[in-house]
């Protein structure tokens, strides 16, 4: 069975009278970003921030062991 597309109805016509006093367009408001976005964001934000520290102590800790090893093995050497 086959559905009939149905026309849209035509738009109606605003009279010049009506439209004299239009100022403006469409009405905005903005209320600034929702608080709980802000929040997640916020949240996302000291993550981030913990895991960079995190991984900066990782790769101190790993070059200092590294440097230790390589001490190790030059001092066999010698």
């Amino acid at each position: 069975m086959s559905r009939k597309r149905t026309q849209p109805a035509p738009l109606a016509s605003i009279s010049r009278s009506n439209l004299e006093h239009v100022v403006g367009g469409r009405l905005a408001v903005s209320k600034g970003p929702d608080a709980g976005v802000v929040q997640g964001i916020k949240g996302l934000t000291e993550g981030v921030a913990a895991l960079q520290q995190k991984f900066a102590a990782d790769q101190a800790g790993q070059q200092q062991q590294m440097g230790q090893l390589m001490q190790q093995m030059q001092g066999r050497r010698g």
